[in-house]
């Protein structure tokens, strides 16, 4: 299974140059999953400190009409993030899209930074606890989003849970990427998955900067794959075997909390 990550433009709009660079480069590697990174059409929307409804809704429109267009990416699988609500909290929703048209809702963001840039707490919520997977021409597929990955815990959960590939969906500065690079990896090595996580890159309009980088770790805890500025789009062979082989060796085999314990000790 041929496997894509991306580093996207900082506000990428169905049609411009950027959607046509990674539509153009998954043309060539004929991927059969692209993960886009965390929401990734129009600016990034929680930078400001005050939640704006309107902004939020004009954000939501412009990942509507991006997913009516994924089919034009030709790739039969797209994985990725989107703001939307769910009984009207606002929320950051992880989805499977196939080229049938159906979209998979997976999982919704559960950890939010809440500073300069980053304002997410203040524009969103957890929604309903869930850390499920989501499946594609047989593959198990979970999602931490962003900032999701820096509680380990989930990755474990995931492994034990049959995932094969963990998707990172990004939105983060160049200053972190040693940082993000290391607990990714962190998160295949303990988890005995794949670990893919797709990142934007630039500056948008709101100078909201980003770092790129668009990565896939093997079960080792490897870097197989890394987008750079000339291919944005990178791509892996997965080898599902090895994944098996993983889980059955440390630290993956270990048994792990149960999710009502860990569920217990989150909302203290």
């Amino acid at each position: 299974m041929r496997f894509a990550v991306c580093e996207a433009s900082p506000q990428l709009i169905h049609a411009d140059d950027g959607w046509k660079q990674i539509a153009g480069q998954c043309g060539k590697e004929r991927p059969d999953m692209l993960l886009l990174n965390e929401m990734p059409f129009g600016n990034w929307v929680s930078v400001g400190p005050e939640p704006n409804r309107e902004q939020l809704l004009t954000s939501h429109n412009l990942h509507d009409h991006g997913l009516d267009h994924l089919a034009e990416f030709s790739v039969p699988t797209v994985l990725g993030s989107r703001p939307t609500f769910e009984q009207d909290r606002s929320v950051n929703q992880a989805f499977v899209w196939k080229r049938d048209g159906n979209l998979q809702a997976v999982h919704t963001k559960q950890f939010f930074p809440d500073e300069p840039g980053y304002y997410e707490a203040r524009w969103f919520e957890r929604g309903e606890l869930r850390f499920g997977l989501g499946e594609a021409d047989g593959i198990q597929i979970g999602f931490l989003t962003c900032t999701d990955v820096m509680f380990p815990e989930w990755a474990r959960y995931y492994g034990h849970s049959g995932a094969q590939v963990i998707c990172v969906p990004r939105a983060t500065p160049a200053p972190s990427l040693d940082r993000w690079k290391t607990v990714i990896s962190t998160a295949a090595i303990i988890s005995g998955c794949y670990v893919a996580s797709s990142n934007r890159v630039g500056t948008d309009t709101n100078g909201q900067e980003f770092g790129g980088g668009g990565w896939i770790f093997d079960p080792a805890g490897e870097l197989i794959a890394a987008t750079s500025t000339q291919h944005p789009v990178a791509t892996a062979e997965l080898d599902l075997g090895l994944v098996e082989r993983a889980k059955q060796g440390y630290p993956a085999y270990v048994e792990g909390l149960p999710v009502e314990a860990i569920t217990k000790v989150l909302s203290r």
